[in-house]
């Protein structure tokens, strides 16, 4: 197959172009349960999910097309990385379509439009609390992205006003431990910024020491503390064990209580 220079297109034109509401479409080639994880979406786009294989069935066909495909409109053509965007890009230039490679893939455009909403949510928070400090902080819930989706759901309705975490990894990784005053910017499952909380109080403690009212205050499951200790032992067993260290009863935990101050 003759390689012909495909044109690409960076996360951030991507998202000027759908901002500016320009009609396109978008054909994801990772397959079907990647796709239907997280993919482009927006009003003006129209996204297609055409798995690579079934594209590179076209490289030895002379007169083959695909139906699904239309030649006659742009598309931007994306897998996870950007390469075998590349390939099927080039495979569909042969036959006449109007082909673009999103450069860097899903895992650039999840980057860019997570940064571009962490920016966008910390712009408007200081529009209307100018006096807020320049630094925060900008994370995710939990280890999935269910979780994360869950817990910052939470946090927004004003259900979920603490969390508590692993005091140990604190010290394996030489990070410093969350202070009162520190705004945090809470992000969903895909990285999208979703609120700003600042911190009212940090408290360290053992795990069979944290107390009914916290618990309620994380606002998880039945908000009791048995469901908490629960859930939140085996939570840190599994981190305890990436680290080849065991659970007990006086592991410490580091509790944090905040404040909702902005919301999408």
């Amino acid at each position: 197959m003759d390689l012909f220079m495909v044109k690409m297109v960076t996360a951030e034109e991507l998202f000027r172009k759908i901002k500016a509401e320009q009609a396109f479409v978008v054909v994801d080639v990772r397959a079907e349960d990647k796709y239907n994880q997280f993919h482009i979406e927006a009003n003006t786009v129209e996204d297609i999910n055409m798995p690579k294989t079934e594209i590179f069935t076209l490289e030895d066909e002379v007169e083959k097309v695909i139906p699904q495909l239309p030649q006659n409109r742009e598309m931007i053509i994306t897998c996870t990385t950007g390469n075998s965007a590349t390939k099927c890009a080039n495979i569909l230039s042969t036959k006449g379509y109007d082909v673009t490679v999103l450069e860097g893939g899903i895992t650039a455009w999840k980057e860019y439009i997570s940064k571009e909403s962490i920016e966008r949510i910390w712009s408007e928070f200081k529009n209307v609390h100018p006096d807020a400090p320049e630094h925060y902080e900008a994370w995710s819930f939990g280890n999935s992205k269910q979780m994360a989706d869950e817990l910052a759901e939470l946090v927004v309705e004003g259900t979920k006003t603490a969390t508590s975490s692993n005091y140990l990894l604190y010290e394996l990784e030489d990070e410093l431990l969350p202070m009162v005053g520190l705004h945090n910017i809470i992000l969903d499952g895909n990285g999208i910024a979703v609120a700003v909380v600042e911190n009212v109080s940090v408290e360290v403690m053992p795990f069979n020491e944290v107390t009914e009212e916290h618990a309620y205050r994380e606002g998880e499951g039945d908000r009791s503390l048995p469901y908490w200790q629960e859930v939140h032992k085996e939570f840190f067993a599994n981190e305890l064990k990436e680290v080849k260290q065991e659970f007990h009863y006086e592991m410490l935990v580091v509790c944090e209580t905040f404040k909702l101050l902005y919301k999408n």
